[in-house]
């Protein structure tokens, strides 16, 4: 048996598990309107789905660290885990906290290095997970904290995390207009680039009532961010014009 078939198995049934709590026992912590849990899971379910997919047909640096963001999405998407105890609660709380920071801090190292070959020196890739790390070992004090201090550090450690998820797309964008023709056509840029934009852009006018329906259904539409980059990375054009990326070679941006 392919050893990597447990990698996937393990991957999964985390995340599944994660989601199937979330849903049975959603957190009084996260707000999920009410007939929402359903359209949720089904977006969690989509990021795991490409992310595992990626990393499953082109086994590379950059599949990889997809599959840390689509794995990270996909238990932020599912929500926090409630419990009858308000101090594990927290703690549970704290352990989305930093899924969510995860994931965001491997979009913007994706964005760094792709469709370059490398990886990001070691300092760079310190700097970018250090807030989910710090949300992982604040986790088990959660309970203990005073609740002033717990708002404002889940504030900032959520703040950081939509900083992180805004500059990878800029990033991606700005590697649109930089890089040379083939290497975009072949990189699948511009696909990138249309599913992160239009899903954002529906999911932003849905939120806002532009849209007909439930406005929270809308997030759906964030499912093309991780569909775009799934078929960008497993282009057979990327592997052609560039090669598997190195996995000693370092890049600093």
């Amino acid at each position: 048996m392919n050893p990597r078939w447990g990698w996937v198995a393990g991957a999964a049934s985390c995340v599944l598990l994660w989601r199937a709590a979330a849903y049975v026992s959603p957190s009084r912590l996260v707000a999920i309107p009410d007939g929402l849990e359903l359209h949720l899971a089904l977006l969690g379910i989509l990021f795991l789905a490409s992310s595992l997919w990626a990393w499953w047909a082109r086994p590379s640096p950059w599949t990889s660290i997809f599959l840390v963001y689509g794995l990270s999405l996909g238990i932020h998407w599912g929500g926090a885990i409630g419990v009858g105890d308000a101090s594990v609660e927290l703690s549970l709380f704290w352990v989305y906290l930093a899924f969510t920071a995860l994931g965001d801090a491997a979009l913007l190292n994706l964005a760094l290095i792709y469709p370059l070959r490398g990886r990001l020196a070691l300092r760079w890739r310190l700097a970018l997970y250090t807030p989910a790390a710090v949300a992982l070992l604040l986790a088990p004090f959660a309970g203990f904290a005073p609740r002033s201090a717990l708002a404002f550090a889940s504030g900032l450690v959520l703040l950081v995390a939509n900083v992180l998820s805004l500059a990878g797309g800029i990033v991606f964008l700005v590697r649109l207009f930089t890089v040379d023709r083939a290497t975009r056509r072949a990189a699948r840029l511009p696909l990138i680039v249309l599913g992160m934009v239009s899903g954002s852009a529906i999911a932003l006018l849905g939120a806002g009532g532009l849209l007909p329906g439930v406005p929270e259904t809308w997030n759906v539409a964030l499912g093309l961010v991780p569909i775009a980059l799934a078929v960008a990375l497993v282009s057979e054009s990327v592997e052609r014009s560039h090669g598997e990326p190195p996995v000693e070679a370092r890049v600093v941006p």
